[in-house]
């Protein structure tokens, strides 16, 4: 069974809505009453109530840097590695399950960026309009994908797929749900 999720933020708080179910809070910092292993700076928790009294993964900063997802019990499960704070061309994302299992996920899928390539000519014209109009307009970027795979596997199913609208899809078989809730809320954390 696939689940889909989508990420909304205001001022305020962050949540995960996922179709069909009841929607995932984000608290900053980690549950209170509940110690965290030694070596471990609490980052934030997925939880089912606001206030964060059942959360439901626990995501904190480990020695060397990267992130780890845990349950409220400390069982790990997964490590996300972000690309640096430099950002490239095409910043590679890291999940690394306790199975030896790697997805990397790289910004701009090959069709998110061929469609983008088809459709620039269209919004120059649109800027261009607009220019001439005196409109305000928002910053515009490149729409882009991010498809979370294994490595070497370039047409192979994603485990777990962000469109540009910040909509996130994970296969039945992908990984878990809370790995793919940490994912999509530590992509957009201020670091």
């Amino acid at each position: 069974m696939t689940l889909a999720f989508t990420r909304y933020t205001d001022d305020k708080r962050d949540e995960l809505r996922p179709r069909g179910s009841a929607p995932v809070h984000v608290r900053r910092g980690a549950p209170e009453g509940r110690p965290l292993p030694d070596g471990c700076k609490p980052r934030f928790t997925l939880a089912a109530d606001p206030a964060g009294a059942s959360p439901l993964a626990v995501v904190v900063r480990k020695d060397g840097g990267r992130l780890a997802v845990l349950t409220p019990d400390h069982e790990h499960l997964a490590e996300l590695r972000l690309p640096p704070r430099k950002k490239r061309w095409r910043p590679a994302y890291g999940i690394h399950l306790p199975d030896g299992t790697v997805l990397r996920g790289h910004e701009g899928t090959v069709p998110s960026l061929l469609l983008w390539l088809v459709m620039l000519p269209f919004a120059l014209l649109y800027l261009v309009a607009l220019a001439l109009s005196d409109s305000p307009a928002d910053v515009t970027t490149a729409p882009l994908r991010t498809a979370w795979k294994r490595p070497g596997k370039l047409f192979g199913r994603a485990a777990l797929t962000e469109s540009a609208r910040r909509r996130f899809r994970v296969r039945g078989d992908g990984i878990d749900h809370r790995v793919a809730y940490a994912q999509a809320v530590a992509k957009y954390w201020e670091r």
